[in-house]
């Protein structure tokens, strides 16, 4: 019973350290589908509802597609609650951060056999975090636009390569002024 208590509370914090309403109601219909997992009988109905509601409100409005199956320590933080995907075969540790565009997950494999995130990791926009057996360390920085496909060890910051501009060549006279 105190487990139960103890685990409301850490959600009602985590709610709290998300910055939008749209970003709030993502992790408690995350966190409420979650209790599904745990597959006690007794809450089968009710755990089975919230699964739906995160389903639609998640998956379907909000474009934000995490499996209830997958485990994510408290701590939780969506920056921007838009296009981000997280495989239900993750194990992602506590306060993780995660922005708009994100995906984490399996590369071949629907469901990765070994894929765990450590805590405080922080992911920028757009990065990719993709791989069957991969593991990141605690307190790594995925920077924006990143695509991280091997492990990454504690303590690290990984960064995407600078852009490749080149000059554009062009005639004046195929110019064109509305």
């Amino acid at each position: 019973m105190m487990n139960i208590f103890r685990s409301m509370k850490l959600t009602l914090s985590e709610i709290k350290m998300n910055p939008g309403i749209k970003s709030k109601l993502v992790v408690l219909l995350y966190r409420l589908a979650s209790l599904h997992a745990r597959r006690v009988a007794v809450f089968y109905p009710i755990t089975l509802f919230f699964v739906i509601m995160h389903k639609f409100f998640n998956e379907f409005m909000f474009g934000i597609e995490i499996s209830y199956r997958t485990k994510i320590g408290h701590g939780f933080v969506i920056w921007h609650a838009y296009s981000v995907v997280i495989n239900s075969g993750c194990v992602i540790g506590k306060n993780f951060n995660i922005r708009q565009c994100c995906t984490v997950g399996g590369n071949r494999l629907s469901y990765p056999e070994h894929f765990i995130i450590g805590d405080n990791v922080s992911m920028g926009v757009n990065s990719c975090i993709l791989g069957d057996d991969i593991e990141i360390g605690h307190n790594v920085v995925i920077g924006a636009g990143a695509i991280v496909m091997t492990s990454v060890a504690d303590d690290r910051y990984v960064i995407a390569q600078k852009p490749f501009i080149k000059t554009r060549k062009y005639q004046p006279e195929n110019i064109r002024v509305a």
